[in-house]
């Protein structure tokens, strides 16, 4: 007979593991995340193409969202790449929160909870509730998620919160008694596929392979009608498709990706097959030496390898299945991995669920062996472990996350505090041109910016560019960003004005910019040196 405390520590119903599951998901999210919520603000980079969609009153009336995805966004203009899920997302997004920034980071925590939580909940059955979350909680730490969870923009954040509810819904078809509970969930997860197809072209794979996976296996163990399953499978292969031909058509008219690189057949197959070796090189430790201590100490009896592998062929599919999405990813990203940026996700998930799954087949062939206290009380024990090496691994130098959350809140408050006082100076003295000095290509995009922020706050002066050229810069892309920037000197836009007419009226007061550089000297102005970095931001004197 259990006591209190253990039907507390170890719950078995499956409707009190989801809750504890579920807040504890939102605890580690808020943990590493919250503050955002409350002491971020508007960044340089990505923020401001809300403030685009929403218009000078602030506001994006739902009726307006089509109109607004064919004129203001890459699915309309086809700029090298095809996202039309992310666009609709971010669109219905801004719709509904506005400008209200504290909201949209609120989203972020709540994106990052579902697919802790669909990791969690997909171990629990296995490995009972502390040590999935030990495990979930080495996974929250990654280095990659600080590019993602820190920000407003990347598409990864939807897809991170995407691949989530596949997850979840891949867990109620494979698992799940009730049929009408499977078939929802094969319709559910083919939906969130297309979806994750359309939110950035690297997702593919995933997108197609898990439905795949998960519904091949279902059709062969019965669990689900293969007619079903056959016209789900059309239905994802035709939105996969047609995503694909139009990056491919717009990659063969451009000669390469978005960011500049070869994007030729030999290329990518090249580094998908130097991905295969990458993976199985990073992994086969995980299988092999366990396996081994294991049946050097008699714990497992002896095997060859393939009566193991006949013998736990879920658990190999699976990491077979990771594999194949890890050297697919290299290849279409064109490189190996990581780079502790969010072109890590999922690519680098690669380590930890390996060892996910080994653990869960594990504790699945030896658990029946021993009593179920005594397998609770071990599993238990293994969590501490995890934890503590996970506490003692980051003292005095906390998680990638919890450092860029507060880079992020530092930079955000300090950027568009500043913006929002030059703007208040720019109102008060509408005749005076603002310049902003661009240093080096990263600063086009920060043009862009600081157009549609000094827009959106009620500015109508004048806004020039003059750029600095980086003649260290190289590379397409780099060289790319640097051409167009130069040319906004002469351009005149909606909100852009020649620099040489700026220039005539500078003599009667001017307001600048220093963008990745110093601003006039001879201007009242801001200066941004490196807007993701919060030392490098701060008002010139």
């Amino acid at each position: 007979m259990k006591s209190t405390a253990e039907r507390l520590l170890f719950p078995t119903g499956r409707v009190h593991q989801f809750f504890a599951v579920a807040v504890l998901a939102c605890a580690f999210s808020l943990a590493l995340t919250g503050r955002q919520i409350t002491q971020a603000n508007w960044g340089l980079i990505d923020d401001h193409e809300v403030f685009t969609y929403l218009g000078s009153d602030l506001r994006l009336p739902f009726g307006e969202i089509w109109e607004t995805l064919i004129t203001k966004t890459e699915v309309g203009q086809l700029q090298g790449r095809f996202r039309p899920t992310f666009y609709i997302l971010k669109l219905t997004e801004t719709s509904l929160l506005g400008a209200d920034v504290h909201l949209w980071y609120l989203v972020n925590s709540a994106c990052f909870a579902i697919f802790l939580a669909s990791i969690w909940w997909g171990l629990v059955r296995f490995i009972g509730v502390w040590l999935s979350g030990a495990l979930t909680a080495a996974i929250a730490v990654l280095p990659m998620w600080a590019d993602i969870w820190s920000r407003l923009g990347p598409s990864e954040i939807f897809g991170t919160a995407c691949l989530g509810l596949m997850l979840f819904a891949a867990d109620a078809i494979l698992f799940a008694e009730g049929r009408r509970v499977r078939l929802c969930a094969a319709v559910a997860l083919t939906l969130f596929a297309i979806v994750l197809a359309g939110l950035k072209e690297t997702f593919v794979p995933v997108a197609a392979g898990l439905p795949a996976f998960v519904l091949g296996y279902a059709v062969i163990t019965r669990r689900l009608p293969l007619s079903l399953v056959a016209a789900l499978g059309l239905l994802l292969t035709a939105s996969i498709v047609a995503i694909g031909v139009v990056v491919v058509r717009e990659m063969r008219s451009a000669g390469a990706d978005y960011y500049g690189r070869s994007a030729g057949p030999i290329v990518t197959v090249r580094y998908a097959l130097l991905g295969l070796i990458d993976g199985v090189a990073r992994t086969w430790w995980v299988w092999v030496l366990p396996i081994a201590v294991l049946q050097l100490l008699k714990v497992i009896p002896a095997r060859s390898w393939k009566q193991r592998v006949l013998e736990s062929g879920p658990a190999f599919a699976a990491y077979a299945f990771l594999i194949a999405m890890y050297a697919a990813q290299c290849g279409l990203y064109r490189m190996l991995f990581p780079h502790n940026n969010r072109y890590d996700f999922p690519a680098m998930l690669l380590i930890p669920l390996t060892a996910c799954i080994l653990i869960a087949e594990i504790v699945y062939k030896l658990g029946p062996r021993y009593p179920k206290r005594t397998v609770d009380h071990a599993l238990c024990a293994a969590a501490f472990f995890v934890v503590f090496f996970l506490v003692t691994s980051h003292l005095g130098q906390p998680p990638a996350l919890a450092s860029a959350v507060k880079r992020n809140i530092e930079t955000s408050q300090a950027f568009f505090t500043d913006v929002q006082r030059l703007a208040q100076l720019a109102k008060a003295a509408p005749e005076r041109p603002i310049i902003i000095e661009a240093g080096g290509p990263l600063a086009f995009e920060g043009i862009h910016s600081l157009q549609q922020f000094l827009t959106a706050l009620g500015v109508q002066n004048t806004i020039s560019v003059r750029y600095h050229r980086n003649e260290h810069a190289r590379g397409p892309l780099l060289e790319n960003l640097q051409q167009q920037a130069m040319k906004m000197e002469t351009a005149r836009t909606s909100t852009l004005t020649p620099l040489a007419e700026a220039w005539e009226k500078r003599a009667g007061g001017c307001f600048g910019i220093g963008l990745y550089t110093r601003p006039d000297p001879a201007c009242e102005g801001i200066q941004i040196i490196n807007g993701l970095d919060p030392t490098a931001m701060r008002s010139s004197p």
